[in-house]
C-alpha cells in the first residue's frame, strides 16, 4: 500500500510539472506573419485543398488568441467562436501555428504542434472525442476528410503580392471566386492583420483595376457624421442615388467628390440619405448643379464655401455640414478614403438590409449595403473605422484601422 501511495504521488507530481510547463511555455508574443513567409509556415500552407477560395495562416495562434480576448472589440466574438468551435486549449497548442479555411462545411484547420504537445494532444482527444480529427506526422488535422487532396493551389503568383505587406498577427489569402464582402478590392487579394489591445490594423494588397483613376485625396472627417468618404472618381453605388433621387447626381462627381451622411430615413418604402455631396467647384458644375436645383423643385438644396460646392436632398443636411466640426483623416489615399462611426452606422445598414425596395430599385446600394453590414457587424462597438485605398504600379494597396472605446 506504501508502495501504491508513493506510486500515485510521483504520477501526480509529473502530471503537475507536466502541466505547469506546459502552461509556462505558451508563448506571450506572437511571431507573426513577415515575409517571404518562413519554410514551415509554407510547408503548412500545402494542406490547403485545391477547391478552397480562401484561408487564413495564424503563427503562434495561441498567442494571437490571448490578443483577441484582451481587444475589447474582439473579445466577445473570439468568446462565441470557442464555444461554437472545438480546439484543444492554448495550453495545449503551445507555440503551434495554425492554418484555417472553410470547404463549405463548416472550419477546417492544421495545426503544427511541437512533439510532445501532439502526444498529448493524441492523449486528449480520446478523451474529448476525436473533433472530426486526423493526424499528418505531427500536424493535427481537424475537419478534413481522409481522402481530401494533400496538393495546394499554386499559390505563387498570390503571394507575390504578399511581399509588400508589413508583419502582422495574421496572414488571409482570398483566391480568385472568393465572393466574400471584405475587402472591397479585386481578387486574388492578400492581407496582414496586426492585432493590439486598442486597435486592429489590416493591410490589403491586390491587382489594381486598369481603369482605376487616381488623384491625391484630402478627406476631412466630420464629427457628427456615421460616414465621411472621398474619392477620386464616383463608386458604383452612387449611380443609384439617381435611381432614389430620380436626377443625375453622378455627373457632378464624375472626377472626384465626396460624401457625408448623418443619417438614414429608413420609414419610406426607399430608404434616403440625410447628407452632403461634396464637389469640387468649377464654373460648368455651378450652373449644372444650379440647373438641377431649379429643376428639382425645391428637392435639392445647394450651397458653396471653404472651396467646396454642396448639394443634398434635405433641408437641414447642409446647416449641418457647416456647423460642423472637422479633423484631417490619419490615412492617405489616391482612390477613396472613408470614416465610419460604427455605432450609428450598423443599426441603420440593419434596417436598410430588411428594405425590399431598395432591393428592387437599387440593388446595387443595397447588396453594399449588406456587405457592408456584414463585416462591420461584429465591431459596433468600435470608436471608429479609417479605409484608405491606393494604386500605384499595377497594385492596389488598402488600409484599415479600427480603433476601440
Amino acid at each position: 500500500m506504501k508502495k501504491f501511495i508513493i506510486a500515485v504521488a510521483v504520477v501526480a507530481a509529473i502530471a503537475v510539472v507536466a502541466i505547469a510547463l506546459l502552461h509556462l511555455t505558451v508563448p506571450k508574443t506572437s511571431r507573426g506573419v513577415r515575409f517571404p513567409l518562413t519554410s514551415d509556415q509554407t510547408a503548412l500552407l500545402a494542406f490547403v485543398p485545391p477547391s478552397v477560395r480562401m484561408f487564413a495562416l495564424v503563427p503562434t495562434a495561441s498567442a494571437v488568441y490571448g490578443k483577441l480576448e484582451a481587444n475589447p472589440m474582439t473579445s466577445d466574438a473570439i468568446a462565441k467562436w470557442a464555444q461554437d468551435h472545438r480546439l484543444p486549449q492554448p495550453w495545449l497548442m503551445g507555440g503551434a501555428d495554425l492554418l484555417v479555411w472553410s470547404a463549405g462545411e463548416g472550419a477546417s484547420y492544421a495545426i503544427r504542434l511541437d512533439p510532445f504537445r501532439a502526444a498529448l494532444v493524441r492523449i486528449y482527444l480520446m478523451f474529448a472525442g476525436d473533433m472530426g480529427a486526423r493526424w499528418s506526422g505531427s500536424t493535427l488535422l481537424v475537419n478534413t476528410p481522409a481522402n481530401s487532396p494533400a496538393a495546394a493551389p499554386d499559390l505563387s503568383s498570390v503571394m507575390s503580392l504578399a511581399a509588400g505587406l508589413p508583419a502582422g498577427d495574421a496572414l488571409v489569402v482570398q483566391l480568385d471566386g472568393d465572393r466574400s464582402a471584405f475587402p472591397p478590392t479585386r481578387r486574388p487579394a492578400v492581407t496582414s492583420i496586426r492585432i493590439t489591445t486598442t486597435d486592429i490594423n489590416l493591410t490589403t494588397r491586390a491587382p489594381a483595376d486598369p481603369a482605376a483613376v487616381t488623384k491625391p485625396i484630402a478627406l476631412r472627417n466630420a464629427h457628427s457624421a456615421m460616414l465621411s468618404a472621398a474619392f477620386s472618381s464616383p463608386p458604383r453605388v452612387i449611380e443609384d442615388l439617381n435611381r432614389i433621387f430620380l436626377m443625375r447626381v453622378t455627373p457632378l462627381v464624375s472626377d472626384g467628390g465626396g460624401v457625408v451622411i448623418y443619417d438614414v430615413d429608413t420609414g419610406t418604402l426607399l430608404p434616403r440619405p440625410k447628407g452632403v455631396i461634396i464637389m469640387p467647384p468649377d464654373d460648368a458644375r455651378r450652373e449644372a448643379l444650379a440647373s438641377l436645383v431649379h429643376d428639382s423643385a425645391g428637392l435639392v438644396h445647394s450651397d458653396e464655401q471653404s472651396g467646396e460646392l454642396l448639394m443634398a436632398f434635405d433641408a437641414s443636411s447642409i446647416g449641418r455640414y457647416r456647423s460642423d466640426t472637422f479633423d484631417p483623416s490619419r490615412l492617405q489615399g489616391n482612390l477613396w478614403v472613408l470614416h465610419l462611426d460604427p455605432e450609428r452606422l450598423v443599426p441603420v445598414l440593419e434596417r436598410v438590409g430588411d428594405s425590399t425596395g431598395l432591393r428592387l430599385a437599387a440593388g446595387r446600394l443595397y447588396r453594399s449595403a449588406r456587405q457592408l453590414g456584414t463585416w462591420i457587424g461584429p465591431l459596433s462597438q468600435a470608436d471608429s473605422i479609417e479605409a484608405a485605398s491606393s494604386a500605384a504600379a499595377g497594385t492596389e494597396e488598402m488600409r484599415v484601422v479600427i480603433a476601440s472605446k
